[in-house]
């Protein structure tokens, strides 16, 4: 009875300080806060299930998944059919010309076309910063995003997909969008970021926290200089 007890006592403990555990494994396992279960909804849920029931945790699997963030995004991007990415793009466009055709028309703009005006929907934001500029809209905080490339440890002057991820999770968004944001950014599908990749993940990152949708396909303007040729 006394050993059941201080179970109990410690499945209370643990639930209690549950917030703090969530804290500790996003800075040892460099997961972002956006990819925890509610704090308060998972509190509840585990008072009712028998902690002794649980599985223990397999370091192993952990060393799997990093390394496969580190060496294997690449064979991973080589995967995904090229008509899967035709479609997507083929969706893309689709939902941007809905966009384009719920814009209301008239006022003093009505003799402007959309597609070539600066004054169009949401021309200038988000993800289509830049565009029409002469510049590499990336490059106005290229100096920021360089600073922080050159602190990390390279291979090849490369960032390894283990070594980003542990950058791009401070923005703490979910693993989900930093994945497309990786796959945008790795213009020549090496598996690896170097410093002008890295510098558009950064921008990318920017748009996304500024509550910007994330394109399909990364537009032409947003491709750095040097991978243009690719």
């Amino acid at each position: 009875m006394p050993a059941l007890f201080r179970r109990d006592g410690k499945k209370k403990e643990l639930i209690k300080n549950l917030g703090t555990i969530y804290q500790n494994i996003q800075k040892e396992q460099q997961i972002s806060p956006g990819d925890f279960p509610d704090l308060k909804k998972m509190q509840d849920v585990l008072v009712n299930l028998d902690f002794s029931k649980f599985q223990s945790l397999k370091p192993h699997l952990l060393e799997e998944v990093d390394k496969m963030l580190a060496n294997d995004i690449a064979k991973l991007m080589a995967m995904i059919p090229l008509q899967d990415m035709q479609n997507r793009k083929m969706n893309g466009d689709a939902e941007q010309q809905q966009q384009q055709q719920a814009v209301v028309k008239g006022g003093a703009f009505v003799s402007v076309q959309d597609t070539a005006s600066p004054f169009g929907y949401k021309r200038g934001e988000g993800i289509d910063a830049g565009k029409g500029e002469t510049g590499w809209v990336v490059a106005k905080e290229r100096q920021k995003y360089d600073a922080v490339f050159n602190t990390l440890e390279k291979s090849d002057g490369k960032l390894s997909g283990a070594v980003a991820k542990a950058e791009m999770v401070k923005s703490k968004l979910p693993n989900s969008v930093l994945g497309k944001i990786w796959k945008l950014s790795d213009i020549d599908h090496d598996g690896f970021l170097d410093i002008d990749e890295f510098a558009l993940a950064m921008h990318l990152i920017q748009v996304k926290l500024g509550g910007h949708d994330l394109p399909v396909e990364i537009p032409d303007h947003l491709v750095p200089p040097s991978k243009r040729d690719v």
